[in-house]
């Protein structure tokens, strides 16, 4: 007992929030007992307007090395993008096992192979401790917007570190399986040293609906168009994919899948029994053209409004065999990632311009959240009764709502704690606090090949995006070190009053009598006159236009 004593009074967690604190996207924690540590999920982020061409963006995990730590698994609470999305690319420098439930494992390892890379994967079993490491890790089923997720557990000489993960308090899941209320009322029998809890809906008051209402409404809604429906949702979320593939079953209609993500989740959730699909009622997509409109309904990706997904395909009539027209129907059955407003709108416009009849969670039932309300949370905290209250996964104002309700329910200001990505927190039997700051930015992720993309890409990208680019020419003698003829210049991305010919002309004359003035040996440097032209160009466009272009001196020796 002593020696219990004495490990509660010198015990220590330390939290460092990578990514997911005082945003929405790319959520990865680290906690630490001594040097210990273990990683709880490794997601992505998706670009604003101003990553101009950036597709991803990922933690920044370059500081890991410099905590000191031994981290020993990294832990997924569910198989969401923003949870699981940046394990392949960050995978090999990590090396780490990495433990899920069937359906999480199922997605990463799906998303693994089409990059044939092998990662060691192991389950992680519901109520039922483990060891990782040092760690004994409990997962704690919670019901969400995808199957299979986890709330995880784990037990410190202090008590309990509970991180929520994604979760809601769905009394009638659709696959019976119910968030464990009794399980987190145990943990909080035993002492819960800190909650660490999902913000997401935290400014919304009272309780989410349950999944299972959306269906009766997707019903109807189906039953009442005479052409072809398309349904558009989360890939994911195959609890809905149930519901409409139920729904499009009552009203005796076919269905197809369009969409890569689409089809290969749903491949995985049948192959695991969790997906069931009426015999004769799927067919491929590519024949579609051959079900009458008023027999067919169409499952498709790209509810944010991506502009490669399945429904921006269809939209714009460059899907094979499929045209949206008048007389059909198409449900966003799906809410709005915050960012994605206007896409999602501009994509509502193109639809509307082909004929069809569009309905969303607006005018109906079509969609519930899958993360918990004011009143869940509170449950939450109720239920585990911590010592510490840390709130995450949100922007900041989520989490200043959600340490409102923490407050509410009476934990005491001095035990919440609000620390955004990079800054570190300490708790002991003390107190909870700040600890040191650390490196946690995101790393930007482009193109196919998915090479990572440094600030000074993105940098020059907005300032060809914002100002614009001009070029200059110049042709130099390599014999006689001398300028030939007069500097070539070009603009691009610069309106014409800002960039007209004459002004063009006036900054090839100028530049012409700068370099004749320069000497010999100045001319014959070819890495220092294109920097010296280059620095010319800027102060130039500074001084005329008030403007700040890319300048780009091309310099060619002949």
């Amino acid at each position: 007992m002593a020696n219990q004593a004495s490990n509660h009074s010198t015990a220590t967690i330390r939290c460092y929030p990578f990514g997911g604190v005082g945003e929405f996207g790319k959520n990865m924690m680290v906690y630490a007992i001594g040097d210990d540590a273990v990683i709880v999920d490794c997601g992505l982020g998706f670009p604003s307007p101003w990553h101009h061409g950036i597709d991803l963006l990922i933690p920044d995990i370059s500081a890991l090395k410099e905590l000191g730590l031994t981290i020993h698994a990294i832990l997924l609470t569910h198989g969401h993008e923003d949870h699981i999305g940046g394990l392949p690319f960050l995978l090999p420098q990590l090396q780490l096992p990495i433990y899920g439930t069937p359906i999480t494992l199922g997605l990463l390892s799906g998303k693994l192979e089409e990059l044939h890379y092998k990662a060691d994967l192991r389950p992680l079993p519901e109520l039922e401790p483990i060891t990782v490491g040092p760690f004994q890790v409990e997962a704690i089923p919670v019901t969400h917007s995808i199957m299979d997720a986890v709330s995880i557990a784990i037990r410190t000489p202090l008590g309990y570190i509970i991180h929520t993960g994604d979760f809601k308090l769905d009394m009638a899941p659709l696959d019976g399986r119910a968030t464990a209320l009794h399980r987190f009322a145990a943990l909080g029998d035993e002492g819960v040293a800190l909650l660490a809890a999902d913000s997401t809906n935290a400014p919304r008051s009272g309780s989410s609906a349950s999944e299972r209402s959306v269906g009766p409404v997707l019903r109807q809604e189906i039953s009442s168009c005479s052409g072809k429906v398309v349904v558009t949702t989360f890939a994911s979320n195959m609890f809905r994919i149930q519901q409409i593939i139920d729904a499009a079953h009552a009203n005796k209609r076919k269905v197809a899948f369009a969409g890569r993500s689409l089809e290969r989740n749903s491949t995985i959730a049948r192959k695991l029994g969790r997906l069931n699909i009426p015999a004769g009622i799927m067919i491929d997509i590519k024949k579609s053209k051959d079900i009458a409109d008023r027999d067919l309904l169409i499952i498709a990706t790209g509810s944010q409004g991506e502009s490669r997904a399945a429904l921006a395909r269809l939209a714009q009539n460059h899907f094979p065999g499929v045209r949206i027209g008048v007389g059909d129907l198409v449900i966003f059955s799906s809410s709005a990632i915050p960012g994605n407003e206007r896409t999602i709108s501009d994509l509502v416009n193109l639809i509307y311009r082909r004929g069809a009849r569009i309905r969303h969670a607006g005018q109906a039932h079509l969609h519930v959240s899958g993360h918990a309300q004011a009143h869940e949370l509170k449950t939450m905290m109720h239920l585990t009764r911590p010592r510490y209250f840390y709130p995450v996964h949100g922007e900041y104002r989520f989490l200043q709502e959600h340490k409102q309700l923490a407050r509410q329910v009476g934990i005491p200001e001095e035990r919440i704690i609000i620390a955004e990505n990079g800054q570190s927190v300490i708790a002991d039997a003390n107190s909870i606090r700040h600890g040191k700051g650390f490196h946690a930015g995101a790393v930007f992720v482009d193109g196919q090949a998915r090479d990572e993309v440094d600030s000074v890409v993105l940098r020059d990208r907005r300032t060809l995006a914002e100002d614009g680019l001009i070029t200059a020419t110049v042709l130099i003698s390599a014999a006689e070190g001398c300028l030939i003829g007069q500097p070539e210049l070009t603009a691009r991305g610069l309106l014409h009053q800002e960039i007209s010919e004459e002004r063009l002309d006036e900054a090839r004359n100028q530049l012409t009598d700068y370099l004749r003035e320069q000497p010999r040996e100045a001319l014959t440097d070819h890495e220092a006159l294109s920097e010296d032209i280059r620095i010319w160009l800027r102060r130039w466009c500074k001084r005329t236009m008030k403007k700040r272009p890319m300048a780009i001196p091309v310099v060619i020796e002949i």
